[in-house]
C-alpha cells in the first residue's frame, strides 16, 4: 500500500489526484493537509511520496519542499499543480523536487509516480550496501555511542542553543540555514561541498580565511566546516562569531581532536568523510541546519504578525509609526509628492453599544478591506492606528488626487451596506487628508506635522456633518 501525503487545500482535486493513481493499479492511502502544522505533523510518519500544490494559501509549495528536503529528504516530492513559471521550476528543481504534473495532464503522474518510487528504491538499496561495508570498516560499538552522544547534545541544543555555540538563534537574526565551507585542500573542499549537495544543506564556499571572515560578517551561517585552526580562532572573535557551530576538518589524528576543540570547534569530521561515525555526524550537522531554518521562519513570521493588526488585516500602529517615517523621509530626497488620508469610522460607538461588540467587530473587518481595494498594490498602504481610525498613505500622489481618492473611498464605505449575521448596517467615515508637495530635509518635525494636520482635518469633517472629506493645509511647512 503506498502512503501518500498530499498538500492541497481543494479536496475535490486531491480526490482527482488520487483517482488517477488508483484507477492505473496503484494502490494508495491518502492523507490530505493544508497548513504547515499539519504537513510536519504527517511528514513524521515518513510517508512513501509526496504530492503537492504549488499554491496552498498560508502555506505554498516551495515551503513544503524545504521542509520536506530539510527533514525526510530521500521522500520523493512532486509538485501536481495548475500553473508554474519556468522560473518557479528551476528553483524547486534546485532545492530537490523531483517531477512536475499539471492538474489537467494527471494521465502522466501514475507514470511519474512509478518511476520515482523506483528511482529512490534504487538509491535505497545502494545506501544500505554503503552502510554494510563501513560497518564493516568501524567500530559499531563505538559508533553506536558516538551517535547517541551527539543526539543527546542536539537535543540539549533545543532546551538551552548556546550547548553548541547557537546562542544567537534566539536572537533578531538567526543564522542563515547554510553551512560555510573554508577548506584549503582543493580534494577535501570538494568531496565536503558535494556530501553536503547530497544532505540537502546549502553551500556557500571561501577562498581563504579572510574571505570566511567577510561572508560571517555578512551573514552568519549555521555551520562552517574548515581545516584551518586560525579560521576557527578568528571566527570566535567576532561579535557574533559563536553563532556558528564550527566543524574542524582534520587528519586522523589523536592530538588533531584536541586541537580543534581547544581552538573553538564544536565538532572534529576526518578528511576521508566516510564511516558510520561521519554519517552521524553530517546527521547532525543537517539537524542543526533545519533547526536554525524552522527558527528563522518562526522569527519573520513574528516579526510579520508584530507589524499586522489582526482583526482588519492591514498594518498596525506600530508598523505605521516605522513605515510613515521613511515614506516622508523617501518623499523629501527624490523631491516627489506624497499624500496621508486620515479616517474614522462615524458613530462606531452606537454601532458596539447598540449591536455588541462582534458587530462592531465584523465592521472594523470590513472596513479595512474596503479600504484596502484599489489602492495601488505595493505603493499605497493603510494602517490601523486607533480603534476606529485608519490612515492611508499614498505615494507620489499630490492634493488633487489624494481629494480624488478620498472622495472613492468615502463612497465606497456608504453605499453598499455593511453585512454582519442578520444585519445590514448602513456605515460612514469622514475623512482628512494633507498632501505634501515639497520640503526640505531641514524641516523639521515633517512627519509629525503632516500627520496632526491630517488629523485635524478629520475633525473637521466630524464637525461639519461627518461622511465628508476636509484638506488639512501644511502652511509654509511645504513651501
Amino acid at each position: 500500500m503506498l502512503r501518500l501525503l498530499i498538500v492541497e487545500d481543494d479536496a475535490p482535486a486531491a480526490e482527482l489526484t488520487l483517482r488517477s493513481l488508483l484507477s492505473a493499479g496503484l494502490p494508495c492511502e491518502c492523507e490530505r493537509v493544508q497548513t504547515e502544522v499539519d504537513f510536519r505533523a504527517a511528514l513524521a510518519h515518513s510517508p512513501d511520496l509526496i504530492l503537492s500544490d504549488s499554491n496552498v494559501p498560508g502555506f505554498d509549495g516551495m515551503a513544503a519542499l524545504t521542509i520536506a528536503k530539510a527533514e525526510q529528504p530521500a521522500i520523493p516530492f512532486i509538485f501536481v499543480s495548475g500553473h508554474m513559471s519556468e522560473a518557479t521550476v528551476r528553483r524547486a528543481r534546485d532545492r530537490g523536487a523531483t517531477a512536475f504534473v499539471a492538474k489537467a495532464d494527471l494521465s502522466r503522474l501514475p507514470g511519474i509516480v512509478r518511476s520515482a518510487l523506483q528511482s529512490h528504491s534504487d538509491a535505497a538499496s545502494g545506501a544500505l550496501n554503503q552502510s554494510e561495508r563501513d560497518m564493516r570498516e568501524s567500530d559499531v560499538g563505538k559508533s553506536a555511542l558516538y551517535l547517541l552522544q551527539r543526539q543527546e547534545v542536539l537535543e540539549k541544543a533545543v532546551e538551552d542553543p548556546t550547548s553548541i555555540g547557537l546562542s544567537s538563534l534566539l536572537s533578531r537574526t538567526p543564522p542563515s540555514p547554510a553551512a560555510l565551507v573554508m577548506i584549503e585542500s582543493d580534494t577535501i573542499r570538494e568531496r565536503y561541498v558535494k556530501l553536503l549537495g547530497t544532505a540537502d544543506i546549502d553551500t556557500d564556499v571561501a577562498a581563504d580565511v579572510n574571505a570566511a571572515l567577510r561572508r560571517l560578517n555578512g551573514k552568519i551561517h549555521a555551520l562552517l566546516f574548515t581545516d584551518r585552526l586560525e579560521m576557527i580562532t578568528r571566527a570566535r572573535q567576532l561579535d557574533a562569531g559563536s553563532a556558528t557551530h564550527v566543524v574542524y576538518i582534520a587528519n586522523p589524528d589523536a592530538n588533531a581532536r584536541s586541537e580543534g576543540l581547544r581552538a573553538g570547534a564544536n565538532d572534529v569530521m576526518l578528511q576521508e568523510a566516510r564511516g558510520e561515525q561521519f554519517w552521524a555526524q553530517l546527521t547532525v550537522a543537517r539537524r542543526i541546519v533545519s533547526f536554525a531554518a524552522s527558527l528563522r521562519s518562526a522569527v519573520t513570521d513574528n516579526q510579520l504578525l508584530a507589524t499586522i493588526d489582526e482583526l482588519t488585516r492591514v498594518g498596525n500602529r506600530r508598523y505605521f509609526d516605522h513605515q510613515w517615517s521613511r515614506e516622508v523621509t523617501r518623499a523629501v530626497r527624490s523631491a516627489r509628492p506624497l499624500s496621508l488620508l486620515i479616517c474614522d469610522i462615524d458613530h462606531f460607538k452606537a454601532i458596539n453599544d447598540q449591536y455588541g461588540h462582534p458587530t462592531g467587530d465584523a465592521v472594523l473587518s470590513e472596513f479595512g478591506e474596503r479600504l484596502t481595494q484599489g489602492l495601488r498594490l505595493g505603493e499605497d498602504w493603510v494602517a490601523r492606528i486607533g480603534g476606529e481610525e485608519f490612515a492611508i498613505v499614498l505615494p507620489e500622489t499630490g492634493q488633487f488626487q489624494a481629494r480624488a481618492i478620498a472622495e472613492r473611498l468615502r463612497e465606497r464605505i456608504s453605499e453598499p451596506v455593511f453585512l454582519s449575521a442578520s444585519l445590514s448596517l448602513q456605515v460612514t467615515a469622514s475623512f482628512g487628508f494633507c498632501s505634501l508637495q515639497q520640503a526640505s530635509l531641514q524641516t523639521p518635525g515633517l512627519k509629525d506635522s503632516l500627520l496632526v494636520v491630517a488629523d485635524a482635518a478629520l475633525y473637521d469633517s466630524k464637525r461639519s456633518g461627518r461622511n465628508r472629506v476636509t484638506e488639512g493645509r501644511l502652511g509654509l511647512l511645504a513651501q
